[in-house]
């Protein structure tokens, strides 16, 4: 199935209906009228979701070490989905998602795991979410819900990845994310508790990042992060609902290793911490997650606002 393309004012948007409703495109008119990506752009026929612009995150957010986690005195085993051993980033970005509603300027799609006998969760959920653009915004509203018979733990979250660099050579893209602390990490799993450090006090200003590869993750997430092109002139906003209270950083460099960035870096809001599951059982408070009874939902909201200045 072809992407959805909507389009409002000066953005324009295109959405994945069989790579887990993902965000092929998002893209700002610039100079000569051109799109320019705001979000790193999928290649047209991309089959990978995680080449995208922007994944969602369910019915768990980031890794669960080992694929196995116990939830009221059960173990749980997932499927192993990444040569680290870990089952990653939930269990929908890979799939196909049925387009509910669609006009020029929005998308509503849902996937249900009862549709699939290898879904990766034992428990029957629905996701759904709505894209719509506004004038200068792109809102992206997302939900889990248990669509089971007995209640399960859960978490969600968005994976963008933003181009370094818009129209402007020059540009040196700036961040500004307010957190409380960082966690430590093994693995990209959270081993402990989050705790203030240089680069999470860093984030509370606006500034460029360190030279270096970042792969890690935040606690106390205000909802809001500010990216800035300064030689573009453009100012992406990023607001979350009260409930997407982590963040991670991804700003990758060519082989992990620091001294060449890759264009784009990922900023992204979760409900839960990596290997939320397993951290928490292990006494570690705030860890974001949420249990689901039968019929309830975790609904969250992420508005991605863009400001731009004066353009011949």
């Amino acid at each position: 199935m072809a992407s959805i393309v909507i389009a409002k004012g000066k953005l324009r948007a295109a959405i994945s209906p069989e790579l887990g409703a993902g965000i092929a495109d998002l893209a700002v008119q610039g100079p000569s009228g051109f799109y320019y990506p705001l979000m790193r752009r999928a290649a047209p026929e991309e089959a990978n979701a995680s080449l995208l612009g922007s994944f969602i995150m369910a019915p768990w957010a980031n890794r669960i070490r080992g694929a196995r986690f116990v939830f009221e005195g059960k173990e749980i085993t997932l499927k192993v989905n990444t040569a680290d051993g870990t089952a990653q980033h939930g269990d929908v970005r890979k799939r196909p998602w049925e387009v509910v509603k669609q006009d020029s300027t929005s998308a509503t799609l849902e996937y249900r795991s009862g549709a699939y006998a290898d879904s990766n969760w034992p428990w029957k959920f629905r996701c759904r979410v709505e894209y719509a653009l506004e004038e200068t915004a792109l809102v992206a509203r997302l939900s889990v819900q248990n669509e089971d018979t007995s209640p399960f733990p859960t978490g969600c979250g968005h994976h963008p990845y933003f181009s370094r660099r818009l129209w402007d050579d020059l540009d040196v893209i700036e961040l500004r994310a307010p957190v409380s602390g960082r966690y430590p990490l093994k693995n990209a799993c959270a081993i402990g508790p989050a705790a203030p450090e240089d680069l999470s006090r860093r984030l509370a200003t606006l500034a460029t990042l360190p030279d270096e590869h970042i792969d890690t993750v935040f606690a106390g997430f205000k909802g809001e992060a500010e990216l800035r092109w300064p030689s573009s002139g453009v100012t992406l906003r990023m607001k979350a609902s009260a409930n997407m209270t982590h963040l991670v950083l991804f700003a990758p460099h060519a082989n992990g290793k620091s001294g060449t960035p890759l264009p784009f870096i990922a900023v992204e809001p979760q409900t839960q911490v990596n290997d939320a599951f397993n951290l928490e059982a292990r006494g570690v408070s705030g860890t974001g997650n949420v249990v689901l009874q039968p019929g309830e939902a975790l609904e969250t909201e992420c508005r991605f606002a863009v400001e731009t200045g004066s353009q011949p």
